[in-house]
């Protein structure tokens, strides 16, 4: 680890565990243009509010200047979606590209220049993307504080401009239509990019340590492919591994939970194949057809982003950030696209919803507030063969759901809520079980009802039709991977280890690889929580996994989880059995707790597809980038 770095690092008895955002985000504006932090003279004396749910609570003993959550008011603003970012150029380069791809400090992946023909069904499209500081209204306008200070992302239109900053921009990819995204970072930390979800190569994955230093660039090449059914560089593609719900996140080692409680992270990026288009434009999924199943933006008014978080923030207005000694960062206020508390008007008809749970360390269990049954069709970036119809769903740092929320049923002017009924005071975790809390049923009134969305209805535009899919629906064909396709097991322990986190004992070695795989087979790990009451999400690189087995109640897997995933909760004593293919690209790449403090306190290893022979034993890694 470079100097820099281990300096800016919160691991070990020195790191600092407290960190408000106010003083550094004044210095990059500074360094970049954004507007920095404003005193307040008499500051309003904020009334707290008769809330008709349960406050978020959490220890706020280490900010004494912390707002309540009882002092947020509520519905006051509405949900805000992030922009489409446009490409600057479709199968040219562009004319505001300051060089040639690849002609940047960090390069471009070698797989830009040698790929197979069949990857590149349609041109490539060229965007631009900054690291930026910004000032932002994230919390309720009523409360007359000054907007609140944020490293982000803003894009670079054709033209040159860039747009304002606010939420990360949306990116609109399609299958088979490679990208290029030009990052380039004006923040004085290094950074690094993870489009998570996607079948990257290891240089445009977002590898903690395949960083932009600042006032630098990366091109990252986004191929849009799939795997093919057999592996290599020939033969049928395997469409069951098409991606839909991406989104974007910094993945700088030892800095991710700071980057991403400042802002870079929430980023959506929407991918489409033939098969989603056509439920699209044949009515079975939301949508307009004729709008909403061509491109190259993706507009659609029934398919919205619902980004969710939770912050700390400070009397004048900004963000607070405290590590809890590395074991998590809690929030006590939620946000739903930035904006504390907001709205949303719906029409009287079905809505799509990519539900994002975007947090350090929260977990969520998310229901509709008159506990009304809706459909789930999706787990992180796959669609289900079928939908599943479900009263609620378990949301932990980086699961995505796409649900399926029918108001049709509902008569103009009805008001619904978005709820979390999990509630959570300790960043090791709620105390519940992760068996009870990952099932699909709600009886009774929850003891804990926090409202974070509030849906209003209004009619139906009779111009589109209602969607038509249902519990019947085919979506996504699922290819199972066989116990006869296994060619190796590992295990995994996740576990507490000298003040930091560790898998089998050791820590994030950045020249070790743990796990070298043979390239073009599949293997079956055991992902085990090493117990003391935390809660891991797991998550791995490269491809999708498919949970196999739960050794620790012997129960069958879930529906929802049945299928590809590519993180897996662990909840205290969880052993989940996995398989996952390695295919198309070489190493390394990670896997990791996505409590993101437990990721920056070494709880990251490595791994690296290679041609035979595979090794059970750690080995030096291949590539550096």
């Amino acid at each position: 680890m470079s100097r820099s770095r281990r300096a800016s690092s919160t691991r070990g008895a020195g790191g600092a565990n407290r960190r408000t955002f106010m003083q550094g985000a004044a210095t990059a504006a500074a360094v970049v243009g954004a507007p920095a932090v404003h005193a307040v003279a008499a500051l309003p004396a904020f009334p707290t509010f008769k809330l008709p749910d349960s406050p978020m609570t959490v220890d706020l003993s280490a900010i004494p200047n912390a707002l309540k959550n009882d002092q947020i008011p509520r519905w006051v603003d509405p949900v805000i979606f992030p922009q489409w970012l446009p490409p600057m150029s479709t199968g040219t380069l562009p004319a505001k590209y300051s060089s040639a791809v690849g002609n940047v400090l960090h390069g471009v992946a070698p797989e830009w220049s040698d790929h197979p023909a069949d990857w590149d069904r349609f041109p490539v499209q060229y965007y631009e993307m900054h690291h930026m500081a910004g000032a932002y209204q994230f919390l309720p306008s009523t409360m007359k504080l000054p907007a609140t200070n944020f490293w982000g992302y803003s894009g670079r239109r054709a033209d040159g401009t860039m747009f304002p900053g606010g939420l990360p921009p949306m990116f609109r990819f399609r299958v088979g239509q490679p990208a290029v995204v030009r990052m380039v970072n004006n923040l004085p930390d290094e950074m690094s990019l993870h489009m998570h979800g996607g079948h990257w190569p290891s240089h445009s994955d977002g590898h903690p340590n395949f960083l932009i230093t600042p006032g630098q660039g990366r091109d990252y090449y986004f191929p849009n492919c799939v795997p093919r059914l057999k592996g290599g560089q020939s033969g049928p593609f395997d469409y069951s591994e098409s991606v839909s719900t991406m989104w974007y996140h910094d993945h700088a080692v030892h800095l991710t939970a700071a980057h991403v409680a400042r802002g870079c992270g929430g980023g959506i990026a929407p991918t489409l194949d033939d098969l989603e288009l056509g439920l699209i434009r044949s009515g079975v999924l939301p949508g307009i057809k004729g709008v909403s199943d061509v491109g190259p933006e993706y507009r659609n008014p029934y398919d919205l982003p619902l980004v969710i978080r939770d912050d700390v923030f400070d009397t004048n207005g900004q963000l607070v950030y405290e590590s809890n000694g590395h074991n998590g960062y809690l929030g006590n206020v939620t946000r739903v696209n930035g904006k504390a508390y907001p709205f949303l008007k719906v029409e009287a008809r079905k809505y799509r919803f990519r539900v994002l749970v975007a947090s350090n360390a929260r977990c969520f269990r998310f229901r509709l507030s008159d506990n009304s049954p809706f459909l789930r069709i999706s787990k992180d970036a796959w669609m289900f063969p079928k939908p599943q119809q479900t009263q609620c769903f378990l949301g932990y740092p980086a699961l995505r759901a796409d649900i399926i929320v029918d108001f049709s049923k509902y008569k103009p002017g009805t008001e619904i809520y978005l709820e979390n009924i999990l509630p959570q005071m300790d960043p090791r975790g709620p105390t519940s079980k992760l068996e009870s809390e990952n099932g699909t049923t709600v009886t009774g009134v929850p003891p804990y009802r926090h409202r974070v969305l509030k849906f209003i209805v209004g009619a139906r535009d009779a111009r589109y039709p209602n969607a038509t899919v249902n519990i019947n629906s085919p979506l996504r064909p699922n290819v199972k991977i066989e116990a006869s396709e296994v060619v190796a097991k590992r295990t995994f322990n996740f576990e507490r280890k000298n003040g930091a986190w560790a898998i089998n004992g050791q820590f994030w070695n950045e020249n070790l690889v743990n796990a070298i795989p043979q390239s073009d087979t599949a293997e079956e790990w055991t992902l085990k929580n090493g117990g003391g009451g935390w809660w891991h999400p797991i998550h791995i690189h490269l491809e999708s996994h498919q949970q196999i087995a739960d050794l620790q109640t012997k129960k069958p897997i879930p529906y929802h989880d049945s299928f590809k995933s590519d993180t897996t909760m662990l909840g205290p004593g969880s052993e989940i059995v996995i398989r996952m293919k390695f295919r198309t690209f070489k190493g390394p790449f990670v896997y990791h707790c996505h409590n993101i403090e437990h990721e920056d306190s070494d709880m990251m290893f490595q791994f690296d597809p290679r041609r035979p022979p595979m090794s059970a034993d750690p080995k030096p890694q291949q590539f550096h980038h």
